[in-house]
């Protein structure tokens, strides 16, 4: 995907997991509910400004959300 504006990701997972791929050329902010899950970004890099940015709001409940 090509992304040249911010974005908002909402995503809930229950008893599995979701993978959420991102383009090198953003930045990621992750705001997260966690009940016996979390969330793994390994898509974070150092923030500049002149990127767009992906917001993602997720819950996880007994299972994780993985930023690739």
């Amino acid at each position: 995907a090509v992304i040249d504006e911010d974005i908002i990701i909402n995503a809930t997972t229950v008893f599995g997991g979701i993978d959420i791929i991102v383009p090198a050329n953003v930045n990621v902010k992750v705001s997260n509910i966690p009940i016996f899950g979390g969330v793994s970004n390994k898509a974070t890099r150092s923030y500049d400004a002149a990127l767009p940015t992906i917001y993602i709001n997720s819950t996880c409940m007994f299972g994780g959300i993985d930023i690739k």
